[in-house]
């Protein structure tokens, strides 16, 4: 049986797949950003600061500051049983986008066939290769899409919405104008 040498150049991935990869990672962003804004609406700060807090976080550190500050500002059981439900959802979500822009990709030589490469190194080393459609990448971009929408719906029923401060001017603050200003010896 003669083996198959399957094409690793991702610049030969089907335009529609690379489109259905880009919608993940655009639908995941916008999810990340939802669990970004419930950190700071549930620790009180306007959107500016959320941002600066925020932006950098892992997704494991993201969650878990999200459900410890939840604990703390939310005392409605129920509500918090529901968001339970929701950063699990997102946590699938994260690892569905994960599936996709982590893995390598390929295609079969002959027939065109997709695959992704999922390699774990946790032991001992394993590769497999496992075909992916442009409906399954659709359809892990909606659930991604889905589980930001049904947060960002429970912020709102919950009546956590961001605050938008007043502009703060601060160009003259960013250590650029600083230094300059030090160095026109002010």
């Amino acid at each position: 049986m003669p083996t198959v040498v399957y094409d690793y150049d991702p610049r030969k991935i089907p335009p529609d797949y690379i489109a259905a990869i880009g919608l993940v990672t655009a639908c995941s962003a916008q999810t990340e950003y939802v669990v970004e804004m419930l950190i700071g609406c549930l620790l009180g700060i306007d959107a500016e600061y959320q941002v600066a807090v925020t932006t950098h976080m892992t997704a494991p550190l993201r969650d878990g500051v999200v459900r410890a500050v939840a604990e703390i500002r939310i005392d409605d059981l129920d509500a918090l049983d529901r968001l339970d439900v929701l950063l699990d959802q997102i946590q699938s979500a994260i690892d569905k986008r994960n599936a996709i822009v982590h893995r390598r990709w390929s295609r079969h030589p002959t027939t065109g066939e997709v695959f992704t490469v999922k390699t774990s190194a946790r032991g001992s080393v394993r590769s497999d290769l496992a075909p992916m459609s442009v409906d399954q990448i659709k359809s892990d971009a909606a659930f991604i899409y889905d589980a930001g929408i049904e947060l960002l719906q429970f912020m709102i029923a919950m009546g956590l919405e961001p605050r938008f401060p007043a502009p703060r001017p601060r160009a003259h603050k960013t250590r650029a104008a600083r230094k300059a200003r030090r160095k026109k010896g002010g």
